[in-house]
């Protein structure tokens, strides 16, 4: 039971936290950006159909 607990604590505080930024706008945007930043591009495709 304390497990149980523990672990539902850890997700209930891990859900408020997030270490996403999204970056809206095109793609050559994003990647300027990211050389600029020295960081790497993501890009996430969805399709909810």
């Amino acid at each position: 039971m304390k497990r149980l607990l523990v672990a539902a604590l850890v997700l209930i505080l891990a859900s408020f936290a997030s270490a996403q930024n999204w970056f809206k706008g095109t793609l050559d945007q994003a990647v300027a950006k990211a050389k600029a930043e020295n960081k790497l591009v993501l890009v996430d495709f969805y399709s909810g159909g």
